[in-house]
This record gives structure tokens, C-alpha cells and sequence, in this order.
């Protein structure tokens, strides 16, 4: 389903006064500023987060949780008696939100003449003891911020004769904000998610799926009912991907009632053979947040070719969302989390209250965190925002002042039991008996020495063997962090020969090495000269396609290699001919397609053979171009590197490596699995 996004951030800022736990004191203002697409709010119970959440659910939908309008005696901040000079003792429950609208973002300056809703305004609604309904008196600062914006200009949309702005411009402007605010859709998620939330959220869903003008439920319920059902198989989808493991049968099923009236409300919902209303609540709980991201996908894909004319798709969606964690097992708790940051906060700005580790741990440039504390000093809740922290911050502030210090008391981080800070303990234990073991085997330094001057060609292939993304800027760090072996070019098969064949090894004592030569007239004759000196013994070992090779008597890991040969050119490396003065050298691993193609050999022909001779003045560049090529492209390579790997390894270093990967690995992932479940 595609759709244009909108930007997230639809409210920068909201201010509340005189709401349940919030009051209203002079100089200290209730607000959350520098919202971003996914704002979390957390703290101990009773904190007054939650109504923040209701606060902006009073403002959206006239209701202070899923069906309860406004109650003065109920909503209305209540304190004990005090002399306090700074509590402002107005009889009046305001919500202010400041909004941002990025679509009209300059265009009061782009069009001068031409009247639209400002960028940025706020817009606040109060409520009285004479409120029933939850009516609310509305008030903005849309004319004012209008004003700003034409700036200079502004006077064009002045009445001459009383001098205030147009009655024109002022209906324009008011019918705009009524329009945006039209297309915002608030969804209000309780901590506690009932069959009363769940049938209202259904019956969201089914009133989005009802805007489609290729709806033919005007004329035939069966046909609409089918259409629901290929609409939902997609929510579904993403909702089986969260699910993971759990292998339970999610095919959707759902069903309209008899009776169209109360369609909205008992929405039937099927889970294979059984209504998604008997399942348990954490399974229901899963499909809240896909549900609600399907629906803002679906309604901002809406045009007005596609809705029905006798209503409005919305634009804006945001989320108060209550404890998203609730029925969440530890590890798909995580999952949620990660959803919430990259898939649903693309789609809707979220405000979420939670106790979650999952959702507290997160960053990003898209979250804000706020602490929500209660102040006994003036018995009301408070806000503080938690600021980002900062790696180069030389100045540690005072850490008992910290929010993020005293959230993580509010929460009772710092009493965790002693059986968990145990476990902590044996964990850093088995962290240090890894890198211990680690360490020694790293002293056992491997080396690849080639016969070319420039080794380049060689990491690229390792790089994309494994997978590992190349930067040509970073290229060389980049092989040195992942590769646990160095590779050096000796500038000739000469030079290559001359260092095999040095007499005393006592400085490469501690060192694995293989000197691979091209399979070429040269590169073969230093390689069969080895045999000249006694502690190069005759024997070859290996094979062709695997790489021939030798090891030297007096070292331990010492060896010379001649480059393997891949089936396709093994008619070149049984020629023998006077003049043939290049069999096969490292770029002839490549396709032969990408050699010719980038004019990199010349093709040539001997005793009615033909092949290719890698020009020497490619080489400096051949290996830039082939750092885009496929994995599939530098296969013939995989036999040089097995074939290194196996030489280097010893059955110490293995033996070393299986305590590791089998023994102490799995008693950490143990250890490590036990406490994040608990």
C-alpha cells in the first residue's frame, strides 16, 4: 500500500492546567516541548502519565478515556488547602497544543497575496464547571501567527475602515483550522484492553475500510464482507512476522453481524478456527499497534478518486498508547519496541507511558523521553524532559541531579535483587575468560605474503566473501577490523622467493605464513626452486583446484603456495610452451565478462589456445572497479582463502577456539538468556 508520507512531528509542544494530577501555578507551566515522532513518558505509578495521554484524548475526541466525557468534579486538579501565593486558583481545565503544518510550510511568504493556515500556531481548549459533553471553548493564535508570517504584507489583509484583519481572511482562516483539525485522528490505547476497546477498534477499522469508493456495501453485504477480509490478509501479514515463533494458526476471518446497525461495535474477528475475542489478551493486545498502522497507511492513501464522497479520509495520526509492554514476554517485548521506533513512528506520532526497559533503553533522532514525577511540595505532577546523553560530556554533572538518574529510582532500577546482580557477576566472569583465550590466540599473528605489488585485489575478495560491506575510503581499516589475518605484496614472485627462502625463521617464530604465487611461468619456477634448499623439502602437497603447495621443514606454520586453478582455466595451467610467458594470475579469478568488458586484458592466442594476459597497467585500478561485483562473481577465490585458513590453523588454535564457541559461549548465552527473562 503506498501513500505519501507526511511528517510525523504534527505537535511540537502541549501545555496543561488544571488536569487531574496537573495544576497551575505562575512561572511554572506544565508543558512537554521538542516532541518528536515517538515521545516516551515514564516514571513511578501514580506519576500522573496517564494523563497526559487523556489529556490530549480530551482534546481530540471529547472523551477522558474510552467512553467518559468530561467530568468537572472528576478532571478538575484538586489540592489540599494552602497559602501558597503562586497556585492560580481559575476554575478552568485548559489543554493547549502547539502545532506544527508542514505541508504549508512558507507559503504565506511564496504567495502573497493568498491566505493559508500558518506553519506553526497553537490551538487551546478549556473546560468549566459548565462544560457537559465536554464542550470546550476554542482558542488560537492563528491570526497572530498569520500576521508573522506576511510579515510586511500583512496589511493588504487589513480592513481599512476598523483596521483589524478581514472578515474574509478571518473566515479562511478559521474554516482551514477546522479542516486541519478534521484530519487529525487521535487513537487512545488504555493500559487495560478490554472488549470494550477492542470492539471500538475494530469498528475503526471497518469505518476506514468503508471509505473505499470500490465498496459494495450499498448493494451487497457478501461482496464488502470479502473485500474486509482481502484487506485484513494484510494486516495479518505483518502481524504474523511480530508473532515470530509462537506457530499459532492467524488466518483472518472476518465476519459482519447480522443486524448493520451495531456493525461498528461487534465486529467479529476469526484466528483460524477460533474468534479473536476468545484468544487470550496478549495475543489481541499483538494486533493493536499493526491495526492502528494499517489504518493510518490506508486512510493517507485515500484520494478523491478513491473515498467516498460523503466522507473524509484523515492525514494525521497519533497514538496514546498506554503500556505497550502489557502481555509482552521479554524478548518480543523488544521486538514491539523496535517496531515502534523504525515501522509505526514512521506512520503516526506516538506518545507511549511505559515501565519498559525495551522502550527506555531506546535513541534515536526520532524519540524524546520524559520523566513524570509527582512534586509533594505543590501535590502536583510534574514533567521533566530526559536529555540525550553525551559520550564527549568531559563535565559529569552531579548524578544524583540527573532525570535519568532519579527515573531510574522512581522505577527501583538501583533495588534490583541480589540473585540478578549475581548473575551480572558470572557473566563478567565468563566475559573475561573469552577475551583472555581470545588474546592468546591472537598472538599466533597469520600473514598472506603475494607475489603482486599491490595486495588490493586479494582483500576485496575476502571482504566480499564475507559479506562485509567495502567503502573505498575506509577500505583499508575496514579489512584490519574484520579480517584476523594481514596480507602483504612483495612487489614480484622473485622477492616472494627470496623471503620464503631466507635461512633464518627465528623471527617469524611466533607466525603463520603462505606465500602464494600466481600460477604462471615465474610465479611456478620460484615455487618448484624452493626444493634447491634443504629445508624446503621435494614433496608437493594439495591439489590443483585447492592450491599446490609446500611446507618448510624448520617452521612449524611455513609455507608456498601456488594460486589455485578453477575448472574453467585448467586447460591454461597444463600448457607448456617456451614463449607462454603468463598462465594465470590473481585477476584471472574474475568473470572473464568484467575483464573484457573493462578493457583490462588483452585477449590473445597461443599454440591455439586462446586466453587472457592482465595488463599491467590495470592493475592499480582493476581492483576499485571489482569492489562492486557480486559474491558470486569472486567464487574462484574461496578455494585460495579455505586453503590459507586450513594451513595457518593448528589442533591447539582449534582446540582453543571449540572451548569457546561450544563450552563458554553457550554457559554465557545460558546465563545471559536466564536474567533477561527474569
Amino acid at each position: 500500500m503506498k501513500c505519501n508520507l507526511i511528517s510525523m512531528v504534527t505537535i511540537e509542544k502541549i501545555e496543561i492546567k488544571n488536569f487531574r494530577s496537573f495544576g497551575n501555578r505562575k512561572g511554572d507551566t506544565t508543558n512537554l516541548d521538542k516532541l518528536s515522532s515517538l515521545n516516551i513518558l515514564s516514571g513511578s505509578n501514580d506519576s500522573g502519565k496517564s494523563n497526559i495521554i487523556r489529556a490530549l484524548n480530551l482534546f481530540f475526541n471529547g472523551h477522558t478515556d474510552i467512553d467518559n466525557f468530561f467530568d468537572f468534579q472528576r478532571d478538575f486538579f484538586k489540592k489540599a488547602m494552602s497559602d501558597d501565593e503562586n497556585d492560580i486558583n481559575e476554575k478552568v481545565v485548559t489543554v493547549k497544543i502547539f502545532f506544527r503544518n508542514e505541508k504549508n510550510h512558507n507559503k504565506n511568504k511564496q504567495y502573497p497575496t493568498k491566505v493559508f493556515l500558518p506553519e506553526r500556531f497553537f490551538v487551546s481548549k478549556r473546560w468549566t464547571k459548565a462544560s457537559s459533553y465536554s464542550l470546550s471553548d476554542l482558542r488560537s493564535n492563528i491570526e497572530t501567527s498569520f500576521k508573522h508570517e506576511k510579515g510586511d504584507i500583512f496589511e493588504h489583509f487589513k480592513d481599512g475602515t476598523t483596521n483589524a484583519i478581514k472578515s474574509t481572511t478571518k473566515a479562511s482562516l478559521q474554516k482551514q483550522l477546522t479542516e486541519f483539525l478534521a484530519q487529525i485522528q487521535f487513537h487512545y490505547v488504555p493500559a487495560i484492553k478490554d472488549k470494550q476497546y477492542f470492539s471500538k477498534l475494530y469498528g475503526e477499522l471497518q469505518h476506514t475500510l468503508w471509505k473505499t469508493k470500490t465498496s459494495k456495501i450499498d448493494r451487497k453485504k457478501n461482496d464488502f464482507q470479502k473485500e474486509i477480509q482481502s484487506e485484513t490478509a494484510k494486516i495479518m501479514q505483518d502481524f504474523q512476522s511480530t508473532l515470530g515463533d509462537m506457530h499459532s494458526n492467524y488466518q483472518p476471518v472476518f465476519q459482519l453481524p447480522s443486524d448493520l446497525v451495531d456493525l461498528f461495535k461487534t465486529l467479529q474477528v476469526q484466528t483460524g478456527n477460533v474468534e479473536l475475542s476468545q484468544r487470550g489478551d496478549g495475543v489481541q493486545a499483538k494486533l493493536i499497534p499493526e491495526i492502528l498502522h494499517y489504518i493510518a497507511l490506508k486512510e493517507r492513501s485515500y484520494t478523491s478518486r478513491t473515498v467516498r464522497s460523503d466522507v473524509q479520509s484523515k492525514k494525521y495520526f497519533i497514538w496514546g498508547f498506554e503500556e505497550p509492554e502489557n502481555s509482552y514476554e521479554y524478548k518480543n517485548a523488544q521486538i514491539l519496541a523496535d517496531r515502534f521506533k523504525d515501522i509505526f513512528s514512521q506512520s503516526a506520532q506516538i506518545f507511549i507511558t511505559t515501565h519498559s526497559f525495551n522502550f527506555l533503553a531506546m535513541k534515536g533522532d526520532n524519540i524524546s523521553k520524559y520523566r513524570v514525577w509527582h512534586n509533594p511540595e505543590v501535590s502536583s505532577s510534574k514533567i521533566n524532559r530526559i536529555k540525550p546523553s553525551r559520550e564527549n560530556d568531559s563535565e559529569k554533572e552531579t548524578l544524583e541531579l540527573s532525570d535519568i538518574y532519579k527515573l531510574n529510582d522512581d522505577l527501583g532500577v538501583f533495588t534490583l535483587n541480589e540473585k540478578l546482580l549475581q548473575i551480572y557477576k558470572d557473566i563478567e566472569k565468563v566475559k573475561s575468560e573469552l577475551e583472555e583465550k581470545a588474546s592468546r590466540i591472537k598472538q599466533h599473528k597469520s600473514y598472506l605474503l603475494v607475489e603482486d605489488k599491490l595486495e588490493q585485489i586479494y582483500k576485496v575478495a575476502w571482504l566480499i566473501l564475507n559479506d562485509i560491506p567495502i567503502n573505498i575510503d575506509t577500505f583499508d581499516e575496514d579489512f584490519e577490523k574484520n579480517c584476523s589475518f594481514e596480507i602483504h605484496g612483495l612487489g614480484g614472485a622473485g622477492a616472494l622467493g627470496g623471503f620464503l627462502r631466507s635461512k633464518n625463521t627465528a623471527i617469524h617464530k611466533d607466525a603463520r605464513v603462505v606465500g602464494v604465487f600466481d600460477f604462471d611461468k615465474e610465479g611456478s619456477e620460484n615455487f618448484h626452486n624452493l626444493k634447491k634448499d634443504s629445508f624446503w623439502p621435494k614433496e608437493v602437497l594439495g591439489a590443483k583446484e585447492s592450491g599446490i603447495y609446500r611446507k618448510r621443514s624448520d617452521h612449524p606454520y611455513f609455507y608456498a603456495m601456488l594460486l589455485p586453478v578453477p575448472n574453467r582455466l585448467n586447460h591454461l595451467a597444463d600448457l607448456q610452451h617456451a614463449n607462454f610467458s603468463s598462465y594465470i594470475e590473481i585477476e584471472n579469478l574474475l568473470p572473464n565478462e568484467f575483464l573484457l568488458q573493462g578493457k583490462f586484458v588483452d585477449e590473445k592466442i597461443i599454440v591455439g589456445v586462446k586466453y587472457q594476459k592482465i595488463k599491467d597497467t590495470a592493475k592499480s585500478k582493476l581492483w576499485k572497479k571489482a569492489a562492486i561485483l557480486s559474491k558470486e562473481d569472486f567464487k574462484d577465490f574461496e578455494p585460495l582463502f579455505n586453503t590459507f585458513n586450513q594451513l595457518v590453523s593448528s589442533d591447539e588454535v582449534n582446540k582453543e577456539l571449540n572451548l569457546i564457541t561450544e563450552e563458554n559461549v553457550k554457559k554465557y548465552e545460558d546465563q545471559k538468556n536466564f536474567s533477561l527473562n527474569k
